[in-house]
């Protein structure tokens, strides 16, 4: 699907408006990858430290699964975006397009309460990930039939920029193992799926010089020049 959409063969607008793409496009790659790359990617990416997260025995991952709506403010299902389960816990992501102001507390409330009426008799801890449309970018805490739980935070460029940079330190090793050239593969795919969603994919400069190299005068003369 990655080709045809960079390729013109499926319609660019449509796709890139389409926040369930974006959510499969990302996740599914993600599975692709060693489960300690993914929990690398992750940690890098998170706004705040999750205690205790694990992905290296992830059993599997669903995406908008259809939960019962009882309790909730929903009248037909709840679907949130990424369901992962894993040996030591559950994780729920809720995905938004964009990075700003699309988030909603009442919708995280609705997810933890419809996984409880789903899985309430595994007593298994559960995470919950806001990911893109953050109001701000604090931990939040939220109440589900009187117990506190969490709302960890994440920004979609930031899973990003920590693609990028997982990119570049593999490439550093790839004459000496081959085989992470499967690797490289699946992170260029996150990444052209990013570019098409609009998201700057340009490395950076200091990927190529080192700061400490950079004279002062090569400084002011580069701002010159794009004022000019």
């Amino acid at each position: 699907m990655i080709q045809a959409v960079q390729n013109n063969k499926v319609n660019r607008l449509v796709f890139k408006a389409n926040e369930d793409a974006l959510t499969s496009s990302i996740f599914e790659r993600f599975m692709y990858l060693p489960k300690e790359l993914f929990q690398h990617i992750l940690k890098e990416a998170l706004l705040d430290v999750i205690p205790n997260l694990d992905l290296h025995t992830i059993q599997s991952i669903e995406y908008w699964p259809n939960w019962n709506p009882e309790n909730t403010t929903n009248t037909n299902r709840v679907e949130p975006d990424v369901f992962i389960r894993t040996a030591k816990q559950d994780i729920i992501i809720e995905a938004k397009r964009y990075d700003a102001k699309q988030q909603s507390k009442t919708q995280w409330k609705n997810e933890i309460q419809a996984y409880y009426n789903e899985y309430s008799i595994d007593e298994k801890p559960l995470l919950f990930i806001a990911l893109g449309g953050l109001h701000n970018q604090h931990t939040e805490t939220i109440e589900v039939n009187n117990k506190e739980y969490k709302v960890y935070k994440c920004k979609w460029q930031a899973i990003l920029q920590a693609i990028n940079n997982l990119k570049y330190t593999i490439e550093l090793t790839k004459d000496v193992l081959n085989s992470n050239q499967t690797i490289l593969n699946i992170l260029e795919d996150m990444i052209i799926s990013f570019g098409l969603f609009g998201f700057s994919t340009a490395d950076w400069l200091e990927r190529f010089v080192s700061p400490s190299h950079i004279k002062k005068s090569s400084i002011n003369q580069l701002a010159l020049s794009w004022k000019n």
